[in-house]
């Protein structure tokens, strides 16, 4: 992965030599987006990925700004219909993916066994910056929860005020519970089967909640809106599948 203030400064520094593709990715796809990289380029060798994966709102927020990018993947929908509302990409956004969202705790540790146990006193819950698409899932998820529960308003207040830290994305949070700086977080599903370090909390049915990912051409280049496209076909839908998701069908 190439670091994204990298990628910045490249797009400052000019010059229109063959670059290949500029990809943004959600921080979730952090590990699938390896995987396709290889295969992408099995069947384009002249078209190398350069690839940075950040929050989708920072992502977006750099695209606004003027950063370079001929593909942005988000966690969500609603990030690239802005940009495309907005005018900033070359073609409307193609949803691609879903995700589910998962309850995590470290492994060996029990002090979150079951969904209910996030409003117990002193559970550390590691949260994600606001703005971010898991951030707004796990409220959705909380709010789900808090209404099964005898008494939602105090439930969602002690889960509220058990909320240690705000990560800048997905991974980070993933990770500071793998450490043990967190008793739980809510991520992607498909984070939880890439971590050795952490387990799943059961979640009730009524608190599942579904993400849908979606990728948009934001350059002009012709190969952007290929490997838009690519994402969909059969070679690049087993690899996603692979990891956890659930292919557009």
């Amino acid at each position: 992965m190439v670091p994204l203030l990298l990628l910045l400064a490249s797009a400052c520094s000019g010059g229109d030599e063959a670059r290949g593709l500029t990809v943004f990715a959600a921080a979730s796809l952090r590990a699938v987006v390896d995987e396709l990289e290889v295969a992408w380029l099995e069947e384009h060798p002249d078209l190398p990925l350069t690839v940075a994966t950040e929050a989708s709102n920072v992502l977006a927020a750099q695209i606004r700004e003027g950063a370079r990018a001929d593909v942005f993947i988000s966690a969500d929908t609603a990030r690239p219909w802005e940009l495309s509302a907005a005018g900033l990409t070359a073609a409307e956004p193609v949803p691609f993916a879903h995700n589910r969202v998962a309850l995590v705790a470290p492994v060996g540790d029990a002090t979150v066994r079951v969904a209910a146990d996030l409003a117990t006193p002193g559970v550390r819950l590691v949260g994600v910056s606001d703005g971010t698409p898991i951030a707004r899932y796990a409220l959705e998820a909380l709010a789900q929860l808090a209404a099964s529960m005898p008494e939602p308003r105090e439930f969602a207040a002690a889960v509220a005020a058990n909320v240690v830290s705000r990560e800048d994305n997905v991974r980070a949070a993933l990770a500071k519970v793998e450490l043990g700086e967190g008793d739980a977080a809510f991520v992607y599903r498909t984070d939880a089967l890439d971590a050795a370090g952490v387990r799943e909390v059961p979640l009730p049915a009524t608190a599942e909640v579904t993400a849908q990912y979606a990728a948009v051409q934001v350059s002009d280049e012709p190969a952007a809106g290929r490997f838009v496209a690519w994402l969909g076909e059969p070679t690049a839908a087993a690899i996603i599948a692979a990891a956890g998701f659930e292919v557009e069908s």
